[in-house]
């Protein structure tokens, strides 16, 4: 089986849905032929084409139709059994290339929250969170589009030796150490500063324990910002903010520096393979929530993000069980979480089913195709 995917750079290419059709298309393109076509203002980092091929082509909007001239050649070549797009902009170019060839479309919305504006209509529509499954079911506009509930899949972690010996190196190593990997930028500062209370809140509680946190500057006010809390709380031996490219490059690949990662997304789930004690971000909280068997279905369903909500929630006994995991010496059932939900090796068979198991295309929705197309072009004329 021949497929190919498609996915936009917009901006630095390095967000986390380049990370999961990464690990998807080499972990399909070990058996089947996969091709990857990369349209935007520059080549993601982040696609390392270990097992299938790429093309990139530069896309500014203003030359649509040249690009869907040139792809369409690629296509013709490959001669590709599906076409599937990785975010809304590129479907507006697979959409066609599968219609022209009376194929079915494919399209998949890696996460995040339910949307809020514009969102085309494909023949299937594969989903990570059971919080998008619920929206797009609930709405009319798709009810012929076949939704597939899909979540995002990771390979184990291999840890890198040598960049956490150098990390030891220049930041010595402490007895107990939360870790949080996020983009210093205005999207992940709460969940940061509910890691910065949190440290302050088990000092309190005579733990001796350091926050590390480890991403690139999406916004120096908001840097600013998270030095200044810092300060405020006295946590300046207390709290490490690592900005650098030697450790912020697959950081992912450091995760054994934390004891206890409070993750997102995809950080959570390759956490979880190697098996940590783990922590999401709460919504409207000062604190982030700990994980366990108990509340694990209810934070899944918003796939681990900060838009995490569970019932019957209390602020003070969720800190209470973290400080006695912390003390505890109890054996952690996060590796079964990963087996079960997140290994990508799992995950292959679900979309090889999806494909082999195609409908026969819908008619065209003229109106939406146009859509899509003004969508991909107004967000690169204007970005």
């Amino acid at each position: 089986m021949t497929i190919v995917y498609f996915i936009t750079t917009v901006g630095h290419g390095k967000g986390g849905h380049f990370h999961s059709l990464n690990t998807i298309a080499n972990a399909i393109g070990e058996t089947d032929n996969v091709h990857v076509v990369n349209l935007g203002v520059q080549p993601s980092e982040v696609l390392d084409k270990t097992n299938y091929n790429l093309s990139f082509v530069n896309f500014n909007g203003y030359n649509f139709l040249s690009v869907l001239f040139r792809i369409k050649k690629l296509i013709s070549q490959l001669e590709p059994d599906v076409i599937h797009a990785f975010d809304v902009h590129s479907f507006a170019f697979s959409r066609l290339l599968s219609k022209s060839r009376k194929q079915a479309s494919y399209l998949n919305k890696c996460g995040g929250p339910n949307p809020k504006k514009y969102f085309p209509v494909s023949d299937n529509l594969v989903l990570f969170s059971k919080e998008n499954k619920a929206y797009f079911d609930s709405k009319e506009r798709y009810y012929d589009t076949k939704l597939t509930l899909i979540p995002n899949r990771v390979r184990p972690v291999e840890l890198d030796s040598s960049r956490i010996e150098a990390f030891y190196a220049k930041h010595d190593k402490a007895d107990l150490s939360l870790l949080r990997i996020a983009r210093i930028g205005k999207h992940y500062h709460k969940s940061i500063s509910q890691a910065i209370n949190l440290v302050s809140w088990l000092k309190t509680k005579g733990l001796k324990v350091r926050l590390i946190v480890i991403g690139t500057i999406q916004s120096e006010t908001n840097y600013n910002e998270i030095l200044e809390e810092i300060k405020s709380k006295n946590l300046e031996d207390d709290v490490i903010v690592e900005t650098s490219d030697e450790f912020t490059y697959n950081a992912s690949e450091l995760l054994d520096v934390g004891d206890v990662i409070i993750g997102t997304g995809r950080n959570f789930m390759e956490a979880s393979s190697l098996n940590k004690m783990l922590l999401v971000p709460y919504k409207d909280a000062d604190y982030p929530l700990l994980v366990t068997d108990a509340n694990f279905d209810a934070i899944f369903t918003t796939n681990f993000s900060p838009r995490t909500q569970v019932t019957d929630f209390n602020e003070q006994a969720n800190l209470d069980s973290i400080y006695k995991a912390l003390k505890s010496k109890e054996e952690r059932t996060s590796k079964l979480w990963f087996e079960a939900y997140f290994n990508v090796e799992k995950g292959v068979g679900l979309y090889k089913n999806l494909y082999l198991n195609q409908d026969i295309p819908r008619n065209s929705n003229l109106i939406d195709t146009f859509a899509n197309i003004l969508y991909a072009i107004k967000t690169f004329v204007l970005k």
